[in-house]
């Protein structure tokens, strides 16, 4: 027999449940806030710990549209040939295959950028304002350049329990953006991406 709800802390999530949402999910392929709607965490949260499976090599993940980021087990073509359905095997070797071309081994450059802001204190200080600026500049190393709405439409909404609204949101970060390795104003209304070499560069001590 369960024991009562006593109405306090909400059950703890491991790696593993997340990982399960995956496995027992009838498309391989789901986006952040599919996942969050599978576990007791909020969106955020759920981000930073699916970012964390990544950073591990449990997930893998690509940007869709400019607006939102889906992701999918690392391992996804064994665990489809093990479901033996060719529906899922067709979709599963089409994603590994364009995340093995695309995607490096290992990728340290934003969380690099993030741990150079933390050290310089550069503002904003809190915590999702930071994490903000880094998926500013992970799209724009993506795009190279984008329009001020673009940026706002693919960042936002992972935030929209921080800010009211893109706008909101925006200008709590424009005003900080020039003092980000590799990311720089550029026409009106554009911002640009430097080139890695331009980032390690800054981030040397």
């Amino acid at each position: 027999m369960d024991p009562p709800d006593t109405g306090g802390r909400k059950p703890r999530v491991t790696d593993r449940d997340l990982l399960d949402v995956f496995r027992d999910a009838e498309d391989p392929v789901l986006s952040t806030a599919e996942v969050a709607d599978a576990v007791p965490i909020k969106r955020r949260g759920t981000l930073n710990r699916l970012r964390g499976l990544e950073d591990a090599g449990d997930l893998e993940s690509k940007q869709i549209g400019g607006r939102n980021t889906v992701w999918w087990l690392a391992d996804l073509l064994d665990v489809e040939s093990d479901r033996s359905e060719t529906r899922a095997d067709t979709s599963a070797t089409d994603t590994g295959a364009e995340s093995a071309d695309t995607r490096p081994e290992s990728d340290t450059l934003p969380e690099d950028v993030r741990d150079y802001l933390e050290r310089e204190d550069v503002p904003p200080k809190t915590e999702h304002g930071r994490s903000a600026v880094v998926d500013v500049f992970r799209f724009l190393r993506e795009h190279g350049t984008a329009k001020t709405g673009e940026i706002q439409d693919a960042v936002y909404p992972d935030y929209t329990e921080e800010w009211g609204s893109a706008r909101t949101m925006w200008n709590a970060l424009d005003r900080y953006l020039p003092d980000v390795p590799g990311v720089e104003k550029g026409g009106y209304g554009e911002w640009e991406y430097t080139g890695d070499d331009d980032v390690r560069e800054e981030l040397e001590p």
